[in-house]
């Protein structure tokens, strides 16, 4: 019985398994800056820069898809509130104070919060948008981001060391939540450190009041970012709210954030669009359909809780109230998953890729289906897909099994070695099918052997295990030169397992006197049963 389950560049060496986040990320960081003093586009202040704007551009452009990926995907089921989203943020992007490849996406997810990585990559959580009231208090938000990106926000937490020593703290702050939070191991870091990491005062109020400038100059009323905080410090207050920690963790509200946006606004020229017919005309669907989502979250506890009677009504219950909705779909697929009702759920993860080709979730399961009826063409089609939109070690470790079932092993090995950078259930085991492969085909590559003498004149061999992984069954071969001059061979064994990262020793039976020049080869050797 397959249950759903949880892979980016394929390393071609052993050494590339190692799982060395921070150095990565260390090294990406050193590789990009650039040192020296630079005038902030924002405030027009002078500051230290050790980051260049190609590093911004690049972290943003590469972590964009895979952060909105991992929390949902974007939010398809009524394409024009995406339109109005970027038709908004656009409007303010076009007078802020810095350019840049802006883009603005909905992401589908019921937790209200918003986030913007480097270069100008911004995104709203559908949570977010049925809480705002107006257009006014939507574009208050995009411009707080704006100003995030265009003000180097986030690479300034880069430049103080935040991010540097925070990141594997951070690293599944943005996804924990989230239904695919088990699929976030692959790559996560950086991106969720940046979205998830709090900033500090003076940035937030800098994004407050800068972004009440580009509401102004975008023809938009500033007082709907006061509207806006005071909501938020009106919901803080209340603990029923629970959804909101994240948000109010990275843009904590606060009374005197709500003053001081109100005199700000009192030194802008009054009036200015409020928008909020056209708002809650635009997410009249989304509004409509909130509680379809409510249903859906409920399903998704009873499917975590195994109740999935329970699970397929609730699910059932959201689809009938928003049909166009992918995700409830691949909750039904994964309902009949568990139950081993295959040709169901692959009927179900085909209608969720209907809706939504752009989401990695469904193509992964479907792949994952195909290869449990022998449909392997279909599976590989299917698991590519997902990789290409979200890169996941339960992807690559299929893939990899497939490839070793097909008979290409040099394939395989790649995709093992991928898979094998998450440090969860499937990166392990393609860690352990990667090794099987790699002696199989050279028993010695991960063992090093030495040769010495012991006080009574045997040479002693002592066997190095580097793997993270025990071997068993280690057979040598021993090859020396006898007093007649021939050369002679002799097999020995290691006894019992040689645990990972362990050295252990074996006997000859020959001494110094009657050979030299001894050598040894490794002729064999096994993974342990528990490896």
């Amino acid at each position: 019985m397959h249950r759903s389950t949880s892979p980016t560049t394929r390393p071609t060496t052993r050494t590339c398994v190692l799982h060395t986040k921070p150095n990565l990320i260390l090294c990406l960081f050193l590789w990009w800056v650039s040192v020296g003093c630079a005038t902030n586009p924002v405030t027009g202040k002078s500051e230290l820069s050790v980051i260049s704007e190609s590093w911004e551009l690049t972290t943003g452009k590469q972590q964009y898809q895979p952060m909105r990926q991992r929390q949902g995907g974007d939010y398809l089921a009524d394409p024009e509130v995406q339109n109005y989203v970027r038709e908004v943020g656009n409007k303010l992007a076009a007078v802020s104070d810095r350019e840049l490849p802006y883009e603005f996406h909905v992401v589908n997810d019921g937790t209200p919060n918003a986030w913007a990585l480097p270069g100008g990559k911004i995104a709203i959580h559908r949570g977010l948008l049925t809480e705002l009231k107006s257009e006014a208090e939507l574009a208050a938000v995009l411009g707080h981001e704006i100003v995030h990106a265009a003000a180097k926000h986030g690479a300034k937490n880069i430049q103080r060391g935040v991010l540097l020593q925070s990141t594997v703290a951070l690293a599944g702050v943005a996804t924990r939540d989230s239904d695919y939070a088990r699929y976030a191991e692959l790559g996560v870091g950086l991106g969720a450190a940046l979205i998830s990491t709090k900033y500090g005062r003076d940035a937030e109020r800098e994004s407050d009041l800068y972004g009440m400038n580009y509401m102004h100059r975008a023809g938009y009323d500033p007082m709907g970012a006061v509207e806006l905080q005071q909501t938020f410090v009106n919901l803080s207050k209340d603990r029923k709210r629970n959804k909101l920690t994240e948000l109010f963790a990275s843009h904590p509200p606060s009374e005197e954030r709500v003053e001081a946006n109100r005199r700000h606004a009192a030194t802008l020229p009054k009036g200015g669009i409020r928008g909020a017919a056209r708002y809650q005309q635009v997410m009249r669907r989304l509004t409509e359909t909130k509680p379809a989502y409510e249903a859906y979250d409920e399903a998704t506890k009873a499917f975590a809780d195994a109740d999935f009677s329970e699970a397929r009504r609730l699910a059932n219950k959201a689809l009938a109230r928003e049909p166009k909705e992918a995700r409830f779909h691949s909750l039904l697929g994964d309902i009949a998953n568990v139950d081993d009702r295959l040709p169901g759920a692959q009927r179900h993860y085909r209608n969720a890729i209907r809706l939504n080709d752009s989401f990695f979730y469904p193509h992964l399961q479907s792949g994952l289906v195909s290869r449990d009826l022998g449909e392997l063409a279909a599976a590989k089609r299917s698991l590519n897909r997902s990789v290409e939109l979200l890169p996941t070690a339960t992807a690559y470790k299929t893939l990899g099994d497939i490839a070793e079932t097909e008979g290409n092993l040099p394939a395989a090995k790649e995709y093992y070695a991928a898979a094998s950078k998450d440090p969860g259930t499937a990166g392990q085991a393609a860690l352990t099918s990667l090794i099987k492969l790699e002696v199989a085909a050279q028993p010695g590559a991960y063992i090093d052997t030495a040769i010495g003498l012991a006080n009574n004149g045997e040479w002693i061999i002592a066997v190095r295990n580097n793997a993270p992984r025990a071997f068993t069954a280690i057979e040598l071969e021993l090859v020396y030169r006898a007093t007649d001059g021939s050369i002679q061979r002799r097999q020995l064994s290691l006894p019992g397992t040689l645990a990972a990262q362990s050295t252990g020793q074996t006997r000859s039976g020959l001494d110094a006197n009657t050979t030299t020049n001894p050598q040894v080869r490794v002729r064999r050797v096994a993974l342990a049963a528990d490896a």
